[in-house]
Protein backbone atom coordinates (compact mmCIF):
# COMPACT_ATOMS: atom_id res chain seq x y z
CA UNK A 1 0.00 0.00 0.00
CA UNK A 2 1.36 3.76 -0.38
CA UNK A 3 0.14 6.74 1.19
CA UNK A 4 -2.55 8.45 -0.83
CA UNK A 5 -2.80 11.78 1.73
CA UNK A 6 -1.34 13.93 3.74
CA UNK A 7 -2.25 15.33 7.19
CA UNK A 8 -1.94 12.28 9.46
CA UNK A 9 -5.84 11.16 9.55
CA UNK A 10 -6.96 8.13 7.81
CA UNK A 11 -4.74 6.32 5.67
CA UNK A 12 -6.71 6.52 2.29
CA UNK A 13 -5.82 3.31 -0.08
CA UNK A 14 -3.50 4.19 -2.57
CA UNK A 15 -2.41 0.89 -4.46
CA UNK A 16 -2.85 -3.09 -4.13
CA UNK A 17 -0.32 -4.59 -5.82
CA UNK A 18 0.27 -8.05 -5.10
CA UNK A 19 1.82 -11.91 -6.64
CA UNK A 20 -0.08 -15.18 -5.95
CA UNK A 21 1.43 -18.42 -6.93
CA UNK A 22 -2.31 -20.06 -6.49
CA UNK A 23 -5.20 -17.62 -6.60
CA UNK A 24 -8.46 -19.13 -6.37
CA UNK A 25 -11.20 -17.07 -7.25
CA UNK A 26 -14.97 -18.73 -7.24
CA UNK A 27 -13.96 -22.31 -7.53
CA UNK A 28 -11.46 -22.02 -10.03
CA UNK A 29 -7.43 -21.74 -9.54
CA UNK A 30 -4.72 -19.37 -11.54
CA UNK A 31 -1.51 -20.02 -11.05
CA UNK A 32 1.33 -17.40 -10.88
CA UNK A 33 -1.04 -14.35 -10.87
CA UNK A 34 -0.29 -10.72 -10.23
CA UNK A 35 -2.99 -8.21 -9.23
CA UNK A 36 -3.11 -4.69 -9.28
CA UNK A 37 -5.69 -2.19 -8.03
CA UNK A 38 -5.84 1.21 -8.38
CA UNK A 39 -8.34 3.45 -7.11
CA UNK A 40 -10.09 6.08 -9.51
CA UNK A 41 -12.22 9.12 -9.13
CA UNK A 42 -14.79 8.96 -7.07
CA UNK A 43 -14.44 6.56 -4.83
CA UNK A 44 -14.29 3.92 -8.33
CA UNK A 45 -11.46 1.56 -8.14
CA UNK A 46 -9.69 -0.47 -11.53
CA UNK A 47 -8.31 -3.99 -11.35
CA UNK A 48 -5.10 -5.58 -13.61
CA UNK A 49 -4.70 -9.28 -13.49
CA UNK A 50 -2.13 -10.88 -15.07
CA UNK A 51 -1.11 -14.44 -15.17
CA UNK A 52 -0.94 -17.26 -17.76
CA UNK A 53 -4.35 -18.38 -17.21
CA UNK A 54 -6.07 -15.43 -16.46
CA UNK A 55 -5.25 -11.50 -17.52
CA UNK A 56 -7.68 -8.50 -18.21
CA UNK A 57 -8.96 -5.64 -16.04
CA UNK A 58 -12.39 -5.14 -14.22
CA UNK A 59 -13.69 -0.90 -13.58
CA UNK A 60 -15.80 -1.16 -10.25
CA UNK A 61 -17.68 2.25 -9.86
CA UNK A 62 -18.42 3.56 -6.88
CA UNK A 63 -22.32 3.75 -7.28
CA UNK A 64 -24.25 1.00 -5.43
CA UNK A 65 -26.15 -1.10 -8.40
CA UNK A 66 -23.44 0.14 -10.72
CA UNK A 67 -22.20 -2.22 -13.46
CA UNK A 68 -18.79 -3.67 -13.41
CA UNK A 69 -17.56 -4.10 -16.42
CA UNK A 70 -14.53 -6.41 -17.36
CA UNK A 71 -12.54 -7.11 -20.48
CA UNK A 72 -10.62 -10.26 -20.52
CA UNK A 73 -7.78 -11.24 -22.62
CA UNK A 74 -7.84 -15.19 -21.58
CA UNK A 75 -9.55 -17.33 -18.86
CA UNK A 76 -8.52 -20.67 -18.31
CA UNK A 77 -10.86 -21.88 -15.33
CA UNK A 78 -9.38 -24.78 -13.70
CA UNK A 79 -11.41 -26.63 -10.65
CA UNK A 80 -9.88 -25.76 -7.40
CA UNK A 81 -10.62 -29.70 -6.53
CA UNK A 82 -8.22 -32.09 -6.99
CA UNK A 83 -7.88 -34.49 -10.32
CA UNK A 84 -9.99 -37.79 -9.45
CA UNK A 85 -6.56 -39.65 -9.34
CA UNK A 86 -5.99 -42.66 -7.85
CA UNK A 87 -4.29 -41.04 -4.92
CA UNK A 88 -7.55 -38.69 -4.47
CA UNK A 89 -10.39 -41.64 -4.92
CA UNK A 90 -10.15 -42.12 -0.78
CA UNK A 91 -10.22 -38.02 -0.59
CA UNK A 92 -13.18 -37.62 -2.61
CA UNK A 93 -15.51 -40.23 -1.12
CA UNK A 94 -14.95 -39.21 1.98
CA UNK A 95 -15.46 -35.28 0.82
CA UNK A 96 -18.81 -37.26 -1.01
CA UNK A 97 -19.92 -38.67 1.92
CA UNK A 98 -19.39 -35.74 4.21
CA UNK A 99 -21.56 -33.55 1.30
CA UNK A 100 -24.42 -35.83 1.41
CA UNK A 101 -24.37 -36.04 5.42
CA UNK A 102 -24.52 -31.98 5.14
CA UNK A 103 -27.17 -32.04 2.76
CA UNK A 104 -29.45 -34.11 4.89
CA UNK A 105 -28.66 -32.11 7.96
CA UNK A 106 -29.72 -28.83 5.79
CA UNK A 107 -26.56 -27.87 5.63
CA UNK A 108 -24.85 -26.74 2.47
CA UNK A 109 -21.71 -28.20 1.59
CA UNK A 110 -19.75 -25.21 -0.20
CA UNK A 111 -18.14 -22.37 1.61
CA UNK A 112 -17.80 -20.02 -1.10
CA UNK A 113 -21.09 -20.19 -2.15
CA UNK A 114 -22.16 -19.88 1.67
CA UNK A 115 -20.12 -16.65 2.12
CA UNK A 116 -21.34 -15.16 -0.99
CA UNK A 117 -24.89 -13.34 -1.03
CA UNK A 118 -25.72 -13.26 -4.59
CA UNK A 119 -28.28 -10.40 -3.90
CA UNK A 120 -25.03 -7.84 -2.96
CA UNK A 121 -23.23 -9.04 -6.40
CA UNK A 122 -23.40 -5.52 -8.64
CA UNK A 123 -24.49 -5.98 -12.03
CA UNK A 124 -21.49 -7.33 -14.43
CA UNK A 125 -20.99 -7.20 -18.13
CA UNK A 126 -17.85 -8.80 -18.48
CA UNK A 127 -16.19 -10.03 -22.25
CA UNK A 128 -13.51 -12.47 -22.77
CA UNK A 129 -11.55 -12.87 -25.91
CA UNK A 130 -10.45 -16.89 -25.22
CA UNK A 131 -11.88 -18.54 -22.57
CA UNK A 132 -10.98 -22.12 -21.32
CA UNK A 133 -12.09 -24.67 -18.80
CA UNK A 134 -9.92 -27.65 -17.74
CA UNK A 135 -8.67 -27.92 -21.72
CA UNK A 136 -11.88 -27.29 -23.57
CA UNK A 137 -11.41 -24.18 -25.67
CA UNK A 138 -14.87 -22.40 -25.83
CA UNK A 139 -13.63 -19.35 -27.73
CA UNK A 140 -15.35 -15.91 -26.87
CA UNK A 141 -17.63 -15.04 -24.51
CA UNK A 142 -19.74 -12.35 -23.19
CA UNK A 143 -21.55 -12.31 -19.86
CA UNK A 144 -24.22 -9.92 -18.80
CA UNK A 145 -26.13 -10.02 -15.36
CA UNK A 146 -28.29 -8.22 -13.53
CA UNK A 147 -29.53 -8.10 -10.17
CA UNK A 148 -32.65 -8.69 -8.37
CA UNK A 149 -34.39 -8.16 -4.99
CA UNK A 150 -33.38 -12.00 -4.06
CA UNK A 151 -30.49 -12.37 -6.21
CA UNK A 152 -28.83 -12.46 -9.50
CA UNK A 153 -30.18 -13.28 -13.29
CA UNK A 154 -27.62 -13.94 -15.65
CA UNK A 155 -29.31 -12.42 -18.65
CA UNK A 156 -27.12 -13.77 -21.35
CA UNK A 157 -23.64 -15.95 -21.36
CA UNK A 158 -22.98 -16.49 -25.10
CA UNK A 159 -19.04 -18.59 -26.26
CA UNK A 160 -18.56 -19.16 -29.52
CA UNK A 161 -15.72 -20.67 -31.71
CA UNK A 162 -15.89 -21.87 -34.87
CA UNK A 163 -18.10 -25.16 -35.08
CA UNK A 164 -19.22 -24.17 -31.65
CA UNK A 165 -21.61 -22.44 -29.69
CA UNK A 166 -23.22 -22.37 -26.21
CA UNK A 167 -26.25 -19.93 -25.00
CA UNK A 168 -26.91 -19.94 -21.32
CA UNK A 169 -29.62 -17.70 -19.06
CA UNK A 170 -30.20 -18.87 -15.01
CA UNK A 171 -30.41 -17.41 -11.99
CA UNK A 172 -28.97 -17.38 -8.64
CA UNK A 173 -31.09 -16.35 -5.63
CA UNK A 174 -30.98 -17.07 -1.64
CA UNK A 175 -27.97 -17.82 0.36
CA UNK A 176 -27.16 -20.79 2.44
CA UNK A 177 -30.00 -23.30 3.15
CA UNK A 178 -32.29 -21.00 0.75
CA UNK A 179 -30.02 -20.87 -2.08
CA UNK A 180 -31.15 -21.90 -5.42
CA UNK A 181 -29.91 -21.80 -8.47
CA UNK A 182 -31.39 -22.45 -11.92
CA UNK A 183 -30.21 -22.61 -15.99
CA UNK A 184 -30.86 -23.14 -18.81
CA UNK A 185 -28.27 -23.76 -21.82
CA UNK A 186 -28.17 -24.94 -25.17
CA UNK A 187 -25.09 -26.58 -26.55
CA UNK A 188 -24.01 -26.68 -30.36
CA UNK A 189 -21.11 -28.22 -31.55
CA UNK A 190 -19.85 -29.82 -34.74
CA UNK A 191 -17.77 -32.26 -32.51
CA UNK A 192 -18.50 -33.43 -29.09
CA UNK A 193 -15.69 -35.67 -29.04
CA UNK A 194 -13.18 -33.20 -29.14
CA UNK A 195 -15.49 -31.19 -26.84
CA UNK A 196 -15.45 -34.41 -24.41
CA UNK A 197 -11.78 -34.68 -24.75
CA UNK A 198 -11.27 -31.13 -23.25
CA UNK A 199 -13.24 -31.99 -19.96
CA UNK A 200 -11.15 -34.96 -19.36
CA UNK A 201 -13.16 -37.44 -21.14
CA UNK A 202 -11.15 -38.49 -23.89
CA UNK A 203 -11.44 -41.77 -25.79
CA UNK A 204 -15.46 -42.33 -25.38
CA UNK A 205 -16.74 -40.78 -28.74
CA UNK A 206 -15.11 -39.67 -32.29
CA UNK A 207 -16.81 -36.83 -33.73
CA UNK A 208 -20.23 -36.24 -33.72
CA UNK A 209 -22.10 -33.13 -34.77
CA UNK A 210 -25.48 -32.10 -32.95
CA UNK A 211 -27.09 -30.42 -30.49
CA UNK A 212 -27.82 -30.34 -26.43
CA UNK A 213 -30.49 -28.33 -24.23
CA UNK A 214 -30.44 -28.38 -20.38
CA UNK A 215 -32.94 -27.11 -18.35
CA UNK A 216 -32.38 -28.36 -14.53
CA UNK A 217 -32.17 -26.23 -11.37
CA UNK A 218 -30.78 -27.33 -7.91
CA UNK A 219 -30.64 -26.16 -4.30
CA UNK A 220 -27.24 -24.51 -3.59
CA UNK A 221 -25.07 -22.13 -5.50
CA UNK A 222 -23.88 -22.24 -8.58
CA UNK A 223 -20.64 -23.95 -7.19
CA UNK A 224 -22.66 -26.41 -5.69
CA UNK A 225 -23.49 -28.39 -9.03
CA UNK A 226 -23.80 -31.81 -9.15
CA UNK A 227 -25.62 -34.64 -10.59
CA UNK A 228 -26.96 -36.04 -7.34
CA UNK A 229 -29.10 -32.83 -6.66
CA UNK A 230 -30.26 -31.82 -10.35
CA UNK A 231 -33.48 -31.72 -11.38
CA UNK A 232 -34.52 -30.86 -14.91
CA UNK A 233 -34.11 -32.37 -17.93
CA UNK A 234 -31.22 -33.09 -20.73
CA UNK A 235 -32.26 -33.28 -24.40
CA UNK A 236 -29.75 -34.39 -27.05
CA UNK A 237 -29.53 -35.11 -30.79
CA UNK A 238 -26.00 -35.99 -32.45
CA UNK A 239 -25.15 -37.41 -35.75
CA UNK A 240 -22.33 -38.54 -37.76
CA UNK A 241 -20.30 -39.63 -34.72
CA UNK A 242 -18.42 -43.30 -33.12
CA UNK A 243 -18.87 -44.71 -29.76
CA UNK A 244 -15.19 -45.87 -29.03
CA UNK A 245 -13.90 -48.72 -27.56
CA UNK A 246 -13.34 -48.05 -24.00
CA UNK A 247 -11.82 -49.88 -20.58
CA UNK A 248 -14.26 -51.06 -18.15
CA UNK A 249 -16.14 -48.49 -15.93
CA UNK A 250 -14.65 -46.15 -17.61
CA UNK A 251 -18.04 -44.73 -19.24
CA UNK A 252 -19.30 -42.74 -16.58
CA UNK A 253 -20.45 -39.52 -17.77
CA UNK A 254 -21.71 -41.12 -21.42
CA UNK A 255 -22.54 -44.29 -19.96
CA UNK A 256 -25.10 -43.15 -17.48
CA UNK A 257 -27.31 -44.72 -19.70
CA UNK A 258 -25.79 -47.63 -20.84
CA UNK A 259 -24.49 -45.77 -23.92
CA UNK A 260 -20.74 -45.68 -23.95
CA UNK A 261 -20.11 -48.96 -21.91
CA UNK A 262 -22.31 -50.87 -24.82
CA UNK A 263 -19.80 -51.90 -26.45
CA UNK A 264 -17.58 -53.52 -23.59
CA UNK A 265 -21.28 -55.23 -23.06
CA UNK A 266 -21.97 -56.49 -26.27
CA UNK A 267 -19.09 -57.63 -28.10
CA UNK A 268 -19.78 -61.24 -27.10
CA UNK A 269 -23.13 -61.40 -29.51
CA UNK A 270 -22.20 -57.97 -31.86
CA UNK A 271 -18.49 -58.22 -31.86
CA UNK A 272 -18.67 -57.53 -35.51
CA UNK A 273 -20.42 -54.43 -35.15
CA UNK A 274 -18.03 -52.79 -32.14
CA UNK A 275 -14.66 -54.30 -32.99
CA UNK A 276 -13.66 -50.57 -33.88
CA UNK A 277 -16.59 -48.60 -32.44
CA UNK A 278 -19.85 -48.27 -32.86
CA UNK A 279 -20.34 -45.81 -35.70
CA UNK A 280 -23.87 -44.16 -35.27
CA UNK A 281 -25.86 -41.66 -38.06
CA UNK A 282 -28.51 -40.75 -35.38
CA UNK A 283 -27.97 -41.01 -31.52
CA UNK A 284 -30.26 -39.22 -28.95
CA UNK A 285 -33.26 -39.01 -26.72
CA UNK A 286 -34.49 -37.33 -23.38
CA UNK A 287 -33.05 -37.62 -19.92
CA UNK A 288 -34.75 -36.74 -16.58
CA UNK A 289 -32.80 -35.85 -13.45
CA UNK A 290 -34.65 -36.17 -10.27
CA UNK A 291 -34.35 -37.65 -6.56
CA UNK A 292 -30.17 -38.48 -7.84
CA UNK A 293 -31.74 -40.67 -10.55
CA UNK A 294 -31.15 -40.33 -14.32
CA UNK A 295 -34.34 -41.98 -16.58
CA UNK A 296 -35.03 -41.78 -20.08
CA UNK A 297 -38.08 -43.81 -21.85
CA UNK A 298 -36.63 -42.85 -25.52
CA UNK A 299 -32.75 -42.94 -25.69
CA UNK A 300 -31.78 -44.38 -29.26
CA UNK A 301 -28.17 -44.88 -31.32
CA UNK A 302 -29.22 -45.85 -35.16
CA UNK A 303 -25.95 -47.26 -37.07
CA UNK A 304 -25.03 -48.85 -40.01
CA UNK A 305 -24.66 -52.16 -38.22
CA UNK A 306 -27.75 -51.97 -35.90
CA UNK A 307 -30.29 -49.96 -33.81
CA UNK A 308 -30.26 -49.74 -30.29
CA UNK A 309 -32.87 -48.83 -27.72
CA UNK A 310 -32.28 -48.13 -24.44
CA UNK A 311 -34.65 -47.13 -21.36
CA UNK A 312 -34.12 -47.49 -17.78
CA UNK A 313 -32.57 -45.76 -15.11
CA UNK A 314 -29.49 -44.62 -13.31
CA UNK A 315 -29.15 -44.36 -9.74
CA UNK A 316 -26.42 -41.99 -9.28
CA UNK A 317 -26.35 -42.11 -5.69
CA UNK A 318 -25.75 -45.82 -5.63
CA UNK A 319 -23.83 -45.80 -8.36
CA UNK A 320 -26.25 -48.81 -9.93
CA UNK A 321 -27.89 -49.41 -13.61
CA UNK A 322 -31.67 -50.40 -13.66
CA UNK A 323 -32.03 -50.58 -17.74
CA UNK A 324 -33.63 -52.62 -20.77
CA UNK A 325 -31.09 -52.37 -24.20
CA UNK A 326 -32.85 -53.64 -27.06
CA UNK A 327 -30.32 -54.09 -30.30
CA UNK A 328 -31.89 -54.65 -33.55
CA UNK A 329 -29.42 -55.45 -36.87
CA UNK A 330 -29.88 -54.04 -39.67
CA UNK A 331 -31.50 -56.09 -42.36
CA UNK A 332 -28.81 -55.11 -44.87
CA UNK A 333 -26.16 -57.12 -42.63
CA UNK A 334 -28.16 -60.24 -42.33
CA UNK A 335 -29.04 -60.05 -45.97
CA UNK A 336 -25.69 -60.19 -46.94
CA UNK A 337 -25.03 -63.75 -45.61
CA UNK A 338 -28.47 -64.72 -46.64
CA UNK A 339 -27.81 -63.66 -50.55
CA UNK A 340 -24.39 -65.63 -50.36
CA UNK A 341 -26.16 -69.00 -48.78
CA UNK A 342 -28.63 -68.17 -51.96
CA UNK A 343 -25.85 -68.36 -54.51
CA UNK A 344 -23.56 -65.54 -55.81
CA UNK A 345 -25.20 -62.15 -57.79
CA UNK A 346 -28.32 -63.95 -58.26
CA UNK A 347 -28.98 -64.80 -54.45
CA UNK A 348 -27.38 -61.57 -53.99
CA UNK A 349 -30.05 -60.02 -56.01
CA UNK A 350 -33.00 -62.26 -53.87
CA UNK A 351 -32.03 -60.59 -50.79
CA UNK A 352 -32.00 -57.33 -51.77
CA UNK A 353 -35.42 -57.53 -53.03
CA UNK A 354 -36.58 -59.16 -49.75
CA UNK A 355 -34.39 -56.71 -47.92
CA UNK A 356 -36.81 -53.71 -49.98
CA UNK A 357 -40.27 -55.60 -49.00
CA UNK A 358 -39.52 -57.30 -46.01
CA UNK A 359 -36.85 -55.12 -44.44
CA UNK A 360 -38.39 -54.83 -40.60
CA UNK A 361 -38.74 -58.59 -39.78
CA UNK A 362 -35.52 -59.59 -41.41
CA UNK A 363 -34.03 -57.24 -39.08
CA UNK A 364 -35.09 -58.66 -36.00
CA UNK A 365 -34.18 -61.88 -37.19
CA UNK A 366 -30.70 -61.23 -34.99
CA UNK A 367 -32.43 -59.09 -31.97
CA UNK A 368 -31.66 -59.64 -28.67
CA UNK A 369 -33.18 -57.55 -25.68
CA UNK A 370 -30.95 -57.22 -22.39
CA UNK A 371 -31.94 -56.18 -19.16
CA UNK A 372 -28.83 -54.26 -17.08
CA UNK A 373 -28.83 -53.95 -13.37
CA UNK A 374 -26.06 -53.66 -10.73
CA UNK A 375 -23.22 -51.23 -10.09
CA UNK A 376 -21.32 -48.99 -12.60
CA UNK A 377 -18.65 -50.69 -12.28
CA UNK A 378 -19.53 -54.34 -12.33
CA UNK A 379 -23.07 -54.39 -14.03
CA UNK A 380 -24.68 -57.84 -14.43
CA UNK A 381 -25.97 -58.11 -18.25
CA UNK A 382 -28.68 -61.12 -19.14
CA UNK A 383 -30.66 -61.56 -22.04
CA UNK A 384 -34.56 -61.39 -22.47
CA UNK A 385 -37.17 -61.80 -24.34
CA UNK A 386 -38.99 -59.34 -25.88
CA UNK A 387 -41.79 -59.71 -24.64
CA UNK A 388 -40.33 -59.34 -20.76
CA UNK A 389 -38.64 -56.13 -22.46
CA UNK A 390 -42.19 -54.61 -23.06
CA UNK A 391 -42.88 -55.33 -19.44
CA UNK A 392 -40.01 -53.30 -17.80
CA UNK A 393 -40.60 -50.37 -19.90
CA UNK A 394 -41.31 -48.84 -16.53
CA UNK A 395 -37.62 -48.37 -14.54
CA UNK A 396 -37.84 -50.61 -11.45
CA UNK A 397 -36.34 -49.97 -8.34
CA UNK A 398 -32.38 -49.92 -8.54
CA UNK A 399 -31.23 -52.80 -7.50
CA UNK A 400 -34.29 -55.25 -8.57
CA UNK A 401 -33.89 -57.47 -11.67
CA UNK A 402 -35.97 -59.40 -13.88
CA UNK A 403 -35.12 -63.53 -14.09
CA UNK A 404 -33.60 -64.27 -17.42
CA UNK A 405 -35.65 -65.56 -20.24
Amino acid sequence: LTRGGEGGGDLPLGRIDVRADRLQLLGGVFPDTRLQVVPGAAGAASAQVEGPALQGSVLVPAANGATVTGRFQRVQWRSAQPAMGVQTKVAFAADKTAAMTAAENGKTGNKVDDEIDPARIPPLALDIDELRIAEASLGSARLRTRATATGMDVEQFHAQLPGQSIDASGSWSGRGVAAHTRVDARLESEDFGRLLSGFGYAGRLDGGDGEMALEAGWQGGPMQFGLTSLSGSLRMQVHDGRLLEIEPGAGRVLGLLSVAELPRRLTLDFRDFFSKGFAFNQAGGDIRFADGVASSENLRIDGPAARINIRGAANLREETFNQTIEVLPKAGNLLTVAGALAGGPVGAAIGAAANAVLQKPLGQIGAKTYRVTGPWSEPKVEVISREQGRVVDKPLPAGSSVPAG
